[in-house]
């Protein structure tokens, strides 16, 4: 797998990233949060323009290598509807985990110039540390709520497992069948990112 097909696949989840935030903070009840999403969002936009750097230092069109992969997330958030906040929460909360893991991935199989540059990058963007106590909190408030927002959370999963490997179709070296399966290894890491917030995964 090219380099160029590497920083595609970062290239187009950075961006699904950056507008998942964006759109959490249109939505958020407080204007603490607001403030607290919209940062992130910035944050993700510069985390978009350093992939598209390296892109372009490489000789990479980095919109080019994204548009095979451009509705993925559409399809994810159509078949995926909060009914509210706190699920809307949880669905970045896994989402965004979810991606940041797959971009680390990735990363680490780029030319050592590349890594080099990509390799310090904070994916998540901080909404992890920032989402866990809140969750946390409102699992707090009701009995039903973690078993809830844990039915939820493996269903959001499921789902961004399944965009996943829709996006590596086409190259066997990172599923199972030819080297790291890296849809697996992100269902490690969520079983261990839900158990911080106190849900099951």
């Amino acid at each position: 797998m090219s380099d160029a097909q590497r920083l595609g696949l970062i290239g187009y989840f950075t961006l699904a990233m950056q507008q998942r935030l964006a759109k959490d903070a249109s939505l958020c009840p407080t204007a603490d949060q607001e403030i607290a999403l919209g940062g992130m969002s910035a944050r993700a936009w510069e985390n978009y323009q350093k992939v598209a750097q390296v892109s372009q230092s490489l000789g990479v069109d980095l919109t080019e290598e994204m548009k095979q992969y451009m509705g993925l997330t559409v399809q994810l958030e159509e078949r995926l509807r909060p009914t509210d906040w706190y699920e809307r929460l949880v669905k970045s909360y896994v989402t965004i985990g979810a991606m940041a893991d797959f971009n680390r991935s990735l990363t680490g199989g780029l030319s050592s110039s590349a890594q080099a540059e990509l390799s310090e990058v904070s994916w998540d963007c901080g909404q992890e540390a920032w989402a866990a106590p809140v969750i946390t909190q409102a699992c707090a408030t009701q009995v039903t709520v973690p078993a809830r927002l844990s039915l939820w959370g493996r269903r959001v999963l499921g789902d961004v497992r399944s965009t996943f490997r829709q996006a590596i179709v086409g190259y066997p070296e990172l599923t199972a069948e030819g080297g790291e399966d890296i849809p697996e290894a992100i269902k490690e890491h969520h079983r261990a990112r839900m158990e911080r917030t106190g849900l099951k995964a």
